[in-house]
């Protein structure tokens, strides 16, 4: 009877341990599997925010190679305005001088033209005054013979 009861106490005592031993599995279990679980998370968090963090790298690369080409492009714009412009001056300027070249040449020539005239006129009036002084003259010998050739007629 001691030996059963004996026996009986065993049984229930390696119960026991059994039972503590398979909880305390279980829970290792468990703490190891919420372990896991957390790592996972905070690897997925840690990916999240290295994507992120890529993503916001990339947008500001591509802003700021945007802004840079853009700078350039208005850049290289205004050269061409400001240089285009400096050839249309330097075409009016040309054109400028050749104008005024080309009156300048207009009235040369009409002053040569005007003082050619003008000599060609007073070389005429003084042509023609010496064509009447010399008939005058003539005019007067003229009368003044016949005048003597009359006196000495009487």
């Amino acid at each position: 009877m001691i030996i059963m009861i004996i026996m009986i106490i065993m049984i229930i005592i390696i119960i026991i341990i059994i039972i503590i031993i398979i909880i305390i599995i279980i829970i290792i279990i468990i703490i190891i599997i919420i372990i896991i679980i957390i790592i996972i998370i905070i690897i997925i968090i840690i990916i999240i925010i290295i994507i992120i963090i890529i993503i916001i790298i990339i947008i500001i690369i591509i802003i700021i190679i945007t802004i840079i080409i853009t700078i350039i492009i208005i850049i290289i714009i205004i050269i061409i305005i400001i240089i285009s412009i400096i050839i249309i001056i330097i075409i009016i300027i040309i054109i400028i001088i050749i104008i005024i070249i080309i009156i300048i040449i207009i009235i040369i020539i009409i002053i040569i033209i005007i003082i050619i005239i003008i000599i060609i006129i007073i070389i005429i009036i003084i042509f023609i005054i010496i064509i009447i002084i010399i008939i005058i003259i003539i005019i007067i010998i003229i009368t003044i013979i016949t005048i003597i050739i009359i006196s000495n007629l009487d």
